[in-house]
C-alpha cells in the first residue's frame, strides 16, 4: 500500500479497464482522484477505453463525479442504475449520441454483481426485472443502439422464469472512506451510508487490479477499533489524502446521520401546498411497525409528514442505499437518515427488500398506463434510470406510486378544504403506453401485491382489468380535472370517495388517532356531506379510509374496499 496523490494514483488505472466507483451524490463520492482522471485525460495523458460500472451516480452538480469520466476516448461502456440526476448528465448525453456503450441494470442487481464478481461466480440468477425493460423479452439492458446485447439472459428453473445478471469482470476500483490508518486499512464510520465499498474492493483484487481509496485523514496505525474497519489494508493499493472532504455537499459532519446522536425527530412542518396534501394522503397508508421504503422525489417528503405526526418512530423507514429507522433525508442528500437505527451495506439491504421483507414501498411515478405500468427511467430527453425502483417494486407486498397528472405548466392550489386546478399541464402523465416499463402492473398482479396510484388529486387502484378511479380530492371534477387529461377511461368506483379533509389543514392529520382506533376496532373515516369530508369512527375493517353511511348519506356514501 502507498499513499499517493491523486494524479500519481490515476496513473495506476490501465487502459482497457473495467472499473467500479463507490458513491451516491456527494455520499463517498471519491472526487479528488476522478477530477485527477479527468485532468489526466485532458492533458493527453491518463487511461483510455475504460469501462465503466457505477451503482449509484456519484457528483453534485453538472462537470463533477462521474461527470469526470464522461469524455469520448476515456470511457468506452458504461454501466449504471441511473444516468442524469442533480445536474450530472454528462454520461447520458454520450449515452443518448450513440458515443458510448450503454447498459442499464437495477441497483439492487448491480451490487449482487459485484458480490458475485468479488465471489468469483458467473452472475446472479434473480427474479427481479421480470417483464420490465430489464428483461430481454421485453427489450433488455441496452441502453442506444451501438450497444449490441443485453447484461441479461431470461432462463427457466423449475418452470419458472428468471434473469441471469452476467457479473463484471472487475479491474481497479476508486472508492471513498472516512479515514485511512497508517497501513491502509480503511474506516466508514463517518459516513451515512456504507454502500458496497468493500465488495468493489474485492472484486478489483479478485482480477489483481488497483484499489484506490479516497480519504480526508489518516489516523496512526492501531487507532482504529477492528468494528471500525471497513476495508483491510490487504485489499488497498493506494490511499489519496483529500483534507477538504466532507461527509456530504453542505456538512463537514453531522453526527446524526450516522446514527452517533439521536436526535428528536421534530422537523420543521411543510409548507401547506399541493406536495403535502400527497404527502399527507400517502402516509395515511402507513401501520405501526411497517418497514417501508421511500423512493426519491415527493415520496421522501413522506418521512417528514411522519415526522410531524410524531410516527416516525413507530415505522421503520428505509430507503435502499442502507439506512434504516430514523427519518430519511430529503433530496438534497437522498440516501442517509436523521437518526438511523443501523446502516446496513447495500447488499444486505437489497437482500431485505429482495427477500419481501418490506412491508410497503412509497414511491414516484413519471408515467402510468391502462395496465398499471409505470415508468420512472426514461422520459422525454431524460434519462434518470431506475436506480433501486425495479428491486424495491419486485419484493413489496404493497405498494403506493406518487404521480402527478399532468406535467409542464400545471399549478394546483390548496383552497380551504379543497384543491383547485389553476392551470393544467401539457405533457399527460397517464399515457396509454409508457415509454419505458420499469415496474410491471401484469407482475404485480400476479404475485398478488397490492398496487395504489395517488396522484395530485385522486386515487386509482390496480385490479386484473387495470385502474380503477376510488378516491377523489374535494374541489376536483371528475370529467373536467382527471378524465380529460388521460389517455384512456379508466374504470370508475360505483361509489367515489373523498380525500379526508383533514389532509388540507394547518394541523396534523391525526395519524395515530387513526391507528389507535384500528387497533380498538373502530376508525376513523371520512363522512361525504356535500363538502370536504370530516372523520368520525366506523366498525369496520382498518385498511384504509372509506366513506361511512350515515342517516341521510344513502345511495351517495358506502363503505369502502379495504386496500
Amino acid at each position: 500500500m502507498q499513499f499517493l496523490s491523486a494524479e500519481e494514483a490515476a496513473e495506476l488505472l490501465p487502459d482497457g479497464a473495467t472499473l467500479t466507483i463507490s458513491g451516491n451524490g456527494s455520499i463517498l463520492q471519491p472526487e479528488a482522484v476522478l477530477a485527477a482522471v479527468e485532468a489526466a485525460h485532458e492533458a493527453g495523458g491518463g487511461p483510455k477505453g475504460l469501462s465503466v460500472f457505477y451503482p449509484v451516480v456519484t457528483g453534485t452538480a453538472a462537470g463533477t463525479g462521474v461527470d469526470r469520466l464522461a469524455h469520448p476516448g476515456l470511457v468506452r461502456q458504461v454501466t449504471a442504475s441511473c444516468f442524469d440526476i442533480w445536474g450530472v448528465d454528462r454520461m447520458a448525453r454520450l449515452v443518448r449520441a450513440d458515443r458510448v456503450e450503454a447498459h442499464c441494470v437495477p441497483m439492487g442487481m448491480m451490487f449482487a454483481m459485484l458480490h458475485a464478481a468479488a465471489d468469483g461466480q458467473p452472475g446472479v440468477l434473480s427474479r427481479i426485472g421480470i417483464d420490465t425493460f430489464i428483461d430481454p423479452a421485453v427489450r433488455g439492458t441496452a441502453q442506444n443502439s451501438v450497444t449490441r446485447s443485453s447484461l441479461t439472459t431470461r432462463v427457466t428453473v423449475h418452470g419458472t422464469p428468471y434473469l441471469f445478471y452476467r457479473a463484471p469482470a472487475i479491474d481497479a476500483a476508486i472508492v471513498r472512506a472516512s479515514v485511512a490508518d497508517e497501513d491502509g486499512n480503511l474506516s466508514l464510520y463517518r459516513e451515512p451510508i456504507q454502500q458496497a465499498v468493500l465488495s468493489m474492493a474485492l472484486a478489483a483484487r479478485a482480477r489483481g487490479g488497483p484499489v484506490i481509496a479516497q480519504v480526508g485523514a489518516v489516523v496512526r496505525r492501531g487507532s482504529l477499533p477492528a468494528e471500525r474497519v471497513a476495508v483491510p489494508a490487504c485489499l488497498v493499493d493506494a490511499v489519496v489524502v483529500d483534507g477538504r472532504q466532507q461527509q456530504t455537499c453542505d456538512r463537514e459532519y453531522d453526527p446524526t446521520l450516522t446514527g452517533e446522536w439521536a436526535v428528536p425527530l421534530r422537523p420543521e412542518p411543510l409548507l401547506l401546498g399541493p406536495d403535502k396534501v400527497v404527502a399527507r394522503r400517502a402516509a395515511m397508508e402507513l401501520r405501526p411497525g411497517m418497514v417501508v421504503n421511500l423512493g426519491f422525489g415527493l415520496a421522501a417528503l413522506v418521512a417528514r409528514v411522519a415526522a410531524e405526526e410524531g410516527v416516525a418512530g413507530e415505522l421503520v423507514l428505509s430507503v435502499e442505499h442502507g439506512p434504516l429507522g430514523g427519518m430519511p433525508t430529503g433530496n438534497r442528500i437522498f440516501g442517509a437518515a436523521v437518526s438511523p437505527t443501523c446502516i446496513l451495506r447495500s447488499t444486505d439491504v437489497f437482500a431485505l427488500y429482495h427477500s419481501g421483507q418490506l412491508s410497503l414501498g412509497i414511491l414516484s411515478a413519471a408515467e402510468v398506463d391502462e395496465a398499471g405500468n409505470a415508468n420512472v427511467s426514461r422520459f422525454g430527453e431524460a434519462m434518470p434510470g431506475p436506480g433501486g425502483y425495479i428491486d424495491i417494486t419486485a419484493g413489496s407486498p404493497r405498494l403506493v406510486l406518487l404521480s402527478a397528472l399532468t406535467a409542464g405548466g400545471t399549478r394546483i392550489e390548496v383552497d380551504g378544504g379543497a384543491l383547485r386546478v389553476r392551470s393544467e399541464g401539457r405533457v399527460p402523465r397517464f399515457v396509454r403506453a409508457v415509454r419505458e416499463r420499469t415496474f410491471s402492473g401484469g407482475a404485480a398482479l400476479e404475485r398478488g401485491a397490492q398496487v395504489r396510484y395517488i396522484t395530485d388529486r385522486c386515487t386509482f387502484d390496480l385490479t386484473s382489468e387495470g385502474l380503477l378511479l376510488t378516491e377523489v380530492a374535494p374541489g376536483i371534477d371528475v370529467e373536467a380535472d382527471i378524465l380529460a387529461h388521460m389517455a384512456f377511461r379508466p374504470r370508475i368506483a360505483a361509489k367515489l370517495r373523498p380525500w379526508p379533509e383533514e389532509l388540507f389543514g394547518q394541523g396534523p392529520v391525526g395519524l395515530r388517532v387513526l391507528w389507535r382506533a384500528a387497533a380498538a376496532g373502530s376508525r376513523p373515516v371520512p363522512v361525504m356531506r356535500g363538502r370536504a369530508p370530516r372523520l368520525q369512527h366506523a366498525q369496520d375493517d382498518p385498511g384504509v379510509f372509506a366513506v361511512a353511511e350515515e342517516p341521510g348519506a344513502g345511495a351517495d356514501a358506502a363503505p369502502a374496499e379495504a386496500f
